[in-house]
């Protein structure tokens, strides 16, 4: 049994599902440095301490999308939780996404930049696989030291 929920924010939807979190933000927005900043926050207080893998969607109708904003998001501090991002970012953006994926791809092979939902999910889902959430390795950990862990 998978737990899946969905949560209506003023600046996007997120809706996680087996291991998936999926953020499509809201037409119309500035998408800066402080959005995907409560973006993060949210995600931490919607799942806690559980990593998964993060899909976020930023709108064709958007306002401004800042450079600032996606370099933070390939960056450690705000990976807090999420074990492979990837960003679909509106095909208008070519040749600026084509820039920005070269170098978020220096920063960290676990977050890509994509102009396809489908390409990104799938990127997302082939890792997925191979990802062992931090919980289990404590858990195996504990259990070989004969602590009993619960939970």
């Amino acid at each position: 049994m998978s737990h899946a929920f969905t949560y209506q924010a003023p600046y996007g939807t997120f809706h996680f599902s087996e291991g998936l979190l999926t953020v499509e933000l809201a037409e119309d927005l500035i998408v800066d440095l402080p959005l995907m900043q409560r973006v993060s926050a949210q995600r931490l207080e919607l799942l806690g301490d559980r990593e998964v893998a993060e899909l976020i969607v930023i709108p064709r109708a958007h306002l401004l999308l800042d450079r600032a904003a996606l370099t933070w998001m390939a960056q450690a501090s705000s990976l807090s939780g999420v074990h492979h991002r990837a960003i679909v970012v509106p095909a208008h953006l070519l040749v600026w996404r084509d820039r920005l994926y070269q170098m978020i791809s220096r920063l960290r092979p676990n977050v890509r930049v994509f102009r396809n939902r489908r390409v990104a999910k799938a990127w997302l889902q082939d890792r997925a696989g191979t990802f062992t959430p931090r919980t289990a390795e404590r858990t195996e950990a504990s259990l070989e030291m004969g602590v009993e862990v619960s939970g």
